[in-house]
C-alpha cells in the first residue's frame, strides 16, 4: 500500500494525520498537524540548521508523532495502535481548540478595552456635568 493509500486509511479516523517519508533514512515518519505553518524553517535559527524533516515539520505546522521503519511499517498495525491510545476522541481536533483559545483571548481584550472606555466615557461625563451644574440632583427618599 502507497503512502498515500495508508494516510487515505488513517484519516478517516483522525483527519490531522500525515504521512510523510523521511528525507533523513529510511523511515516513514506519522505526524499530527497542529498549527499554523512558517514558511522559511530551513533556514538557519539560532546559529544551527534544521535537519530537513525537522525544518519540513515547522514549515507545514506538524508535529511528529512516530517514526516506524519503511520495512516494518504496517498500517493496520499503526491504526490499532492509535486507536489503543485513543487520541482523536476529542470534541474538536487540536489545532481547532488552539485556534479558538486565541480568538477567545482577542474577543476577551477587545471587550475589556470596549467596557474600559465606555466607563471612563461616563466617568467623564458625570464629572463634567456635576462640576458645570447640568445635572439635577433628586432625593433618593421623598419624605
Amino acid at each position: 500500500m502507497t503512502l498515500a493509500r495508508a494516510e487515505q486509511y488513517l484519516r478517516r479516523d483522525d483527519k490531522a494525520l500525515r504521512l510523510r517519508a523521511s528525507q533523513e533514512g529510511p523511515n516513514v515518519l506519522v505526524e499530527r498537524k497542529t498549527f499554523r505553518g512558517s514558511y522559511g524553517a530551513h533556514s538557519v535559527q539560532l546559529g544551527a540548521d534544521w535537519s530537513p524533516d525537522s525544518g519540513s515539520r515547522r514549515e507545514l505546522g506538524h508535529v511528529l508523532v512516530a517514526t516506524i521503519h519503511r520495512d516494518t511499517f504496517d498500517v493496520g498495525v499503526l491504526r490499532e495502535s492509535l486507536r489503543a491510545a485513543d487520541t482523536w476522541r476529542r470534541s474538536a481536533p487540536h489545532w481547532r481548540q488552539v485556534e479558538d483559545a486565541d480568538a477567545q483571548k482577542k474577543a476577551q481584550v477587545v471587550r475589556s478595552r470596549k467596557d474600559g472606555l465606555r466607563y471612563k466615557a461616563s466617568n467623564l461625563y458625570d464629572n463634567y456635568v456635576w462640576k458645570y451644574k447640568s445635572r439635577v440632583n433628586v432625593p433618593v427618599q421623598v419624605a
